[in-house]
């Protein structure tokens, strides 16, 4: 009898806790991504140890309890989720010219570490050998073309989470800018590190990753078109690696730029509205720069002014979704 009992109670404890973990918050802190979310095959080692021993503990601390005090209707795990998305455009910032801030939710996490002057200074000597400034953005312009370079170095390096969909905005909505697809297209490897990136002891496998991988699909979409003039992809599904989503982009970037929306929205994500409303403005906050002065403030070093425009231009937010 009391072992029946006993078993009975073990079971409704264990059938409790199933419970509570399966109904843990997707965005629980606890959910967050080893490696800042970096794929397996990606050579982005070295620059993520470089991150860690820049930032320190004691800081991150001081910055989380600035924000949840000035933020009283977030919470911890919104804290470190938005921390591990500036994370990684640290990570972009150090690896390209200038680095476009397209959340507004990451831009409050970063606009608090720099109001802790010398840390800040200390971490971005640290990691990027210069400041890292932060030139906020006086154009309201919308910047497709920058977001699409955006959306497609970011889809390289990371698993695209739930999150990241919320807080960027959706990915892959604007054609890239055909004057870089011709770049990586026709130059050299040396001379695209001197346009675009910002290469280092510490990068410079990353760099070089980049360039091959724009290459490689800059090949693949020509081998593709010749086989099927609007190409054959597969849907995605789920989050996670979206490096396919950046082929269907670069394929319909360059053989389709104005009609590319048309296109590559039967291949966008299927769970899109979910987690955003499904457009974004590509604007941007700010720009992350380490070259000397301010800077451009404008952030659109990659050209491709005349091209497209913003598929949701009432939006007012810095490229974080259309609210509803």
């Amino acid at each position: 009898m009391v072992v029946g009992i006993l078993a009975a109670g073990l079971l409704v404890t264990a059938g409790i806790i199933t419970m509570v973990l399966k109904g843990r918050p997707k965005l629980a802190k606890e959910n967050i991504p080893a490696r800042l979310g970096a794929l397996d095959h990606v050579p982005i080692q070295p620059l993520l140890e470089k991150l860690n021993a820049a930032i320190d503990d004691d800081y991150i601390q001081q910055v989380k309890q600035r924000f949840l005090q000035e933020n009283p209707k977030q919470n911890e795990d919104e804290f470190e989720w938005r921390l591990f998305e500036l994370k990684r455009y640290f990570l972009l910032a150090n690896l390209l010219k200038q680095t476009p801030m397209f959340s507004h939710e990451v831009d409050e996490v970063w606009h608090d570490m720099l109001l802790f002057t010398q840390k800040y200074q200390s971490f971005s000597e640290k990691f990027m050998g210069k400041m890292l400034h932060h030139t906020p953005n006086t154009s309201p312009e919308p910047a497709p073309q920058e977001r699409a370079f955006f959306d497609w170095v970011f889809s390289q390096l990371f698993q695209i989470t739930e999150y990241s969909w919320k807080s960027w905005g959706s990915f892959f909505k604007h054609p890239m800018d055909t004057g870089i697809l011709k770049d990586f297209r026709q130059s050299s490897n040396l001379w695209l590190q001197e346009k675009y990136f910002n290469r280092n002891e510490d990068n410079k496998d990353l760099v070089d990753y980049l360039i091959a991988q724009m290459k490689e699909q800059l090949n693949e979409a020509e081998k593709i078109y010749h086989v099927d003039k609007k190409g054959t992809f597969t849907r995605q599904r789920t989050f996670g690696e979206m490096t396919s989503l950046s082929l269907i982009m670069v394929f319909f970037s360059y053989y389709y730029f104005d009609e590319y929306w048309k296109y590559s929205k039967a291949y966008a994500h299927a769970n899109v509205t979910i987690s955003t409303s499904g457009c974004t403005t590509a604007m941007f906050c700010g720009t992350g720069s380490s070259a000397d002065g301010s800077g451009d403030s404008g952030g659109s070093h990659h050209g491709g002014g005349d091209h497209g425009g913003s598929s949701c231009s009432s939006c007012s937010s810095c490229g974080g979704g259309c609210s509803s």
